[in-house]
């Protein structure tokens, strides 16, 4: 028969404490992570509620862009296609297929006193699989226009293994990314400090079905997982390591007793 073996021997000291410490430290950051997914979602609720707002009307006044971020705009000017910029490696889904192409930007001179310009982001257009040189035709129309579209606060952005301001790619035609201060000089004028998204229709080839906004709470979702994930992964050694440290304290006694 086996020796009772006191509680409190089940347990060595140090790794004991140690797996306390990381336990409390994991269940800490499962819990900042499930924080940071209660706080996205919210801000995404505020953004998704803003899109719905009276549309604001954008002149070359200067506008703060925490005036009308996510809120819906209303623009009149003129394209300035000498500017154009294509942002590439921008896929799009349609009907579950994932079809390259890109983001075409196009400045647009903004109708009052003085000179100053929005960056519009028109829409997607499908690359040539082939040659991704071979732009697909799309219509600008000329001449003053009114643009609807939604203020966000900057372009697509992609991972690149250049400047990630796109400042390495001035004066090309095809970038990767673009920053606003930067384009602004590029371009010799003045910008408002925000990208529009264009919402209103136009017939010129161009997919304008923007993708919801996602701030990303399912990453943090599945951070928490993880965190927490690894504390039960803690406690569960401890527990193997215990019941494993009883029966081998055990087996000493009972040969010690039987001695």
């Amino acid at each position: 028969m086996n020796a009772r073996v006191p509680l409190r021997q089940w347990f060595a000291p140090v790794p004991m404490l140690a797996g306390i410490v990381l336990i409390a430290l994991t269940c800490s950051l499962g819990r900042w992570q499930l924080s940071r997914a209660h706080e996205r979602i919210d801000q995404q609720t505020r953004i998704e509620a803003l899109q719905h707002a009276p549309a604001q009307r954008i002149t070359a006044q200067p506008v703060s862009a925490d005036a009308v971020l996510y809120r819906p705009v209303i623009l009149r000017g003129t394209f300035d296609v000498a500017h154009t910029v294509l942002l590439d490696n921008r896929p799009h889904t349609t009907h579950g297929v994932s079809r390259p192409g890109f983001e075409v930007l196009i400045p647009l001179i903004l109708e009052g006193a003085g000179a100053r310009a929005v960056l519009i982001n028109r829409g997607w257009l499908p690359r040539d699989p082939m040659d991704r040189t071979h732009i697909a035709p799309y219509a600008t129309p000329a001449g003053e226009v009114q643009v609807e579209g939604i203020a966000v606060p900057h372009a697509s952005r992609v991972f690149s293994l250049g400047r990630h301001d796109g400042a390495d790619e001035v004066g090309h035609r095809l970038r990767q990314n673009i920053d606003l201060d930067g384009f602004s000089r590029e371009i010799g004028m003045p910008l408002q400090p925000f990208v529009v998204e264009q919402q209103s229709d136009a017939p010129d080839g161009l997919a304008r079905d923007w993708p919801r906004a996602d701030l990303g709470a399912d990453r943090n979702y599945g951070y928490a997982f993880q965190w927490f994930s690894m504390a039960v992964a803690v406690l569960a050694l401890m527990i193997f390591y215990s019941v494993r440290r009883y029966r081998h304290l055990s087996r000493a006694a009972t040969s010690s007793d039987a001695a």
